[in-house]
């Protein structure tokens, strides 16, 4: 399987990104081919400046990605969430890489979604405990389920951590944990 790893967190040294670190430590490369983007490493304009009335400059980061998301049988996305959504830097990549013509077309209110058979797997982490996430509505994770549908991309898995805060109520056997998890899944690939 073609798996295309996406860190959406702009700081390398976050605890998202030690979790990208371990799924693709733990990859069996014998078994999936693995292609891997870094937001925060990135020098494209996260900002869709005229909306989809206008298309942007080429960018390079843009279509590497948009390549790399074509290529792609299977996505991980990798996030925090920050008030109840995702970061600027991920929310920007979605919208300049899943743009009309490549990621779907519209015709009236018929949608042409053009990356039918992908499949996705979203890895994210909150300050907040995962059962606020569900008492607020699962804000972003409706959000980002709706985006990636809207092209066809189906969501396999979702994985999070909540209450994952400094101080008081931090714990680094829970973070062990949920990294432990994350080399388990990337073991095991749905």
């Amino acid at each position: 399987m073609k798996i295309l790893a996406v860190n959406g967190h702009p700081d390398a040294s976050s605890y998202v990104s030690a979790l990208f670190r371990e799924y693709i430590k733990h990859l069996d490369l014998q078994q999936h081919e693995l292609k891997a983007i870094e937001l925060g490493k990135m020098n494209f304009d996260p900002v869709l400046r005229f909306g989809y009335r206008k298309r942007m400059e080429s960018d390079p980061d843009i279509e590497e990605s948009q390549n790399l998301v074509k290529w792609a049988d299977h996505i991980v996305l990798f996030y925090p969430i920050w008030f109840e959504t995702v970061p600027s830097l991920l929310k920007g990549w979605f919208e300049r890489v899943l743009t009309p013509g490549f990621a779907y077309n519209m015709d009236g209110f018929k949608v042409a979604k053009l990356l039918k058979g992908k499949t996705a797997h979203l890895i994210s982490t909150s300050h907040a405990p995962t059962f606020y996430q569900r008492l607020t509505g699962d804000i972003e994770l409706k959000t980002v389920k709706r985006t990636l549908n809207f092209c066809g991309i189906k969501i396999k898995q979702v994985d999070r951590l909540g209450c994952y805060v400094a101080g008081k109520y931090e714990s680094h056997k829970k973070r062990m944990c949920f990294l432990t998890l994350i080399a388990k899944r990337a073991r095991k690939v749905i």
